[in-house]
Parts: C-alpha cells; sequence; structure tokens
C-alpha cells in the first residue's frame, strides 16, 4: 500500500474512532482534519449555532479554534479554502453581508465588546480584544477583524470569513449572531 494510501486509511480509521469514543455529533464523512506545528485540528462540513458547535467541540475533546498568531490563521485559512473542499453555499451567515464563514473559539457574550477566547463555552477566557471596530487588542494579541466587530442586531460570535463581505475580505474575522448554523474548527 502506498504511503498516502495508508495516511488515508489511518486518518479514516482515527476518524471513526473519533465518532464512536465522543459521541455523533459530527459523522467522520464530514470531517476534513491536519495538523500544524503539532497540534491537531479538524473542520467539520455540519452546521450547528455556536453553542452547538462549541458542546461538540468539546464533546469531541477539543475546543472551538484559537487562533494565535499570523501563521497559525494562514495554515487554518489555507486548509478551509485549498483542502477541506467547502462549498460556500452551505454555510451562509445572513447576517454577515450573507457572506460564508466557519465558526471559530471567540465570543462577547458575557459582555458586549469584550471578546474572548472560550472555545468549548465552559467561562474560562482569555480576553483578548476590548471594543467595536475602533477598539484594542489585549496585551498585543492576536485579531484578524475586517471593519468589525460593529454588534449590528446583537452579533455576539467570532467566524472566520471565506469569500469575504461588504466590510472585510477572506480570511478576515466578523462578528455574527451565535445563531447561525455554519461549520465549524476545531483544535485539539
Amino acid at each position: 500500500m502506498k504511503t498516502k494510501a495508508k495516511k488515508a486509511l489511518v486518518l479514516t480509521i482515527f476518524q471513526l474512532s473519533m465518532y464512536i469514543t465522543f459521541g455523533q455529533c459530527a459523522s467522520p464523512s464530514n470531517i476534513h482534519s491536519f495538523t500544524y506545528k503539532g497540534k491537531t485540528y479538524e473542520i467539520i462540513k455540519e452546521n450547528k449555532t455556536w453553542v452547538e458547535a462549541s458542546a461538540c467541540a468539546k464533546k469531541r475533546g477539543g475546543i472551538l479554534v484559537e487562533i494565535n498568531d499570523t501563521d497559525e490563521q494562514n495554515a487554518i485559512y489555507s486548509e478551509l479554502v485549498s483542502k477541506a473542499h467547502i462549498n460556500n453555499n452551505n454555510t451562509i451567515a445572513q447576517d454577515g453581508g450573507g457572506g460564508a464563514y466557519v465558526w471559530i473559539g471567540a465570543n462577547d457574550f458575557a459582555t458586549e465588546g469584550s471578546w474572548v477566547w472560550d472555545g468549548n463555552n465552559d467561562k474560562k477566557v482569555t480576553l483578548f480584544w476590548v471594543g467595536d471596530r475602533s477598539g484594542n487588542a489585549i496585551d498585543g494579541l492576536f485579531n484578524n477583524w475586517g471593519d468589525e466587530p460593529d454588534d449590528y442586531g446583537g452579533q455576539d460570535a467570532l467566524g472566520l470569513s471565506l469569500n469575504g463581505w461588504p466590510l472585510g475580505e477572506a480570511g478576515q474575522w466578523n462578528d455574527v449572531d451565535h445563531n447561525n448554523e455554519l461549520y465549524f474548527v476545531i483544535e485539539y
């Protein structure tokens, strides 16, 4: 068996064991896995609200992804658009300019304008941004906002754009309503 085929078989077996072990919150056929700098990531191509996605991440033993620097951002975005085979029409946030997004692990549920990483919704948080689009990063922590956040209509969860929107470019972040049903990224 060729090395690439062996790797695919091992990955499929890993995904199946994760599905059996951690429950049925994501079908193995809808998961694209990859590694970057020793971390494993899964792109889950199933529509869930932010709360449902974070619960699924926790059930699977991970968190919704916390992006800490430009290199990690670029690696994740590259996988999303070039290897995960996502149909953008299947993960749309209407309140996000009608663009395609995936959930990542930040929100401002507790205090409007205080953006925290909380990818499993356990309230153990890291504050990384305070304010709206003219706000400030905390202690120089990484952020990749478009001309956002703007809390348009009560947007409290963080999406990574796959194809851009009127106030931002593909790859940038946007606050969108947590009730949108989007694909999501888990990290382990």
